[in-house]
C-alpha cells in the first residue's frame, strides 16, 4: 500500500473517536454554538480516558493496518479498493456508534448506565462485521472467477 494510506489510516484512527462524535452531537443534535459545544464536549476529558479508549479503537485499524501489509490483496486495484473501503467502513462504524452512545446526552432519552461498555464494543464489532464482510467479497469474488473461467 502507498504511503497515503497509511497516513489515512491513522488520520481515521485519531480523528474518529467519542469526542468528535459529542463535539458534532452538541452542534447538530443540541444545537449548541461552537464555544458552548466545544465546552460540553471537552468538560470531563483526560489523557488516560482518550487512551483507553483508543486502546479498544485500535484493534479493527491494527487488524486493517496487518492485512494491508501482509495480504497479497493489496497488490491488486480490486483488492486496494476493499482495503480503502474497509477503512472507511471501520471509521464509519465507530463514528456512528459513538453517536449512537452519546445521543441520548442531548435529547430527552434517557441515557443508559452501561452504554459506555460501547466504548468497547463498537470497535470489536466493527473488526467482526470487516471480517465477515472480506470473506464474503473473497467468497464471491472466487465464485465469480469460476464463472467467468466456464464461460
Amino acid at each position: 500500500m502507498k504511503k497515503t494510506f497509511w497516513i489515512v489510516l491513522i488520520l481515521l484512527f485519531l480523528l474518529v473517536n467519542e469526542y468528535l462524535s459529542k463535539f458534532l452531537l452538541a452542534i447538530f443534535v443540541g444545537r449548541l454554538e461552537l464555544l458552548d459545544a466545544y465546552e460540553r464536549t471537552f468538560q470531563y476529558p483526560s489523557i488516560d480516558s482518550y487512551l483507553f479508549s483508543a486502546s479498544f479503537r485500535a484493534i479493527p485499524f491494527l487488524a486493517l493496518s496487518i492485512f494491508a501489509a501482509k495480504s497479497k490483496a493489496s497488490s491488486s486495484r480490486a483488492g486496494r479498493i476493499m482495503i480503502w473501503g474497509l477503512a472507511f467502513f471501520i471509521a464509519s462504524f465507530v463514528f456512528y456508534g459513538y453517536w449512537g452512545m452519546q445521543h441520548s446526552l442531548f435529547t430527552d432519552e434517557h441515557t443508559s448506565s452501561t452504554s459506555a461498555l460501547a466504548i468497547i464494543w463498537i470497535p470489536i464489532w466493527a473488526l467482526l462485521i470487516s471480517v465477515i464482510g472480506c470473506v464474503f467479497l473473497f467468497g464471491t469474488s472466487k465464485i465469480f472467477r469460476l464463472f467467468q473461467k466456464q464461460t
